[in-house]
């Protein structure tokens, strides 16, 4: 599970917390989460690698597709704001 949990971010970031929390013993957590960033470490690396082998002139999707992720990222922000606001009260984001 802690191997699978590396490539869930909201998960990754409490996989350790709730690990401790579990009473989780150290010696089986440590190999686990290693695994798990080998994994994550090499198999973006390997798969960055082959979809700049695969796609041709691949540098000019690269600027669109990170502005894509940026904004699709924010829109649940803009939306709880817009709901916020809607509902007469100070937004949560500052």
């Amino acid at each position: 599970m802690i191997v699978l949990a590396r490539f869930v971010p909201a998960v990754r970031t409490f996989t350790p917390s709730v690990a401790g929390a579990s009473s989780m013993r150290y010696r089986l957590f440590v190999p686990f989460n290693v695994a798990g960033g080998v994994l994550w470490a090499c198999g973006v690396t390997l798969l960055g690698y082959a979809l700049g082998n695969s796609v041709k002139h691949i540098d000019k999707y690269l600027v669109p597709v990170i502005a894509v992720v940026i904004i699709v990222s924010l829109i649940p922000v803009a939306l709880e704001i817009r709901r916020a606001r809607a509902q007469g009260r100070e937004p949560a984001v500052r």
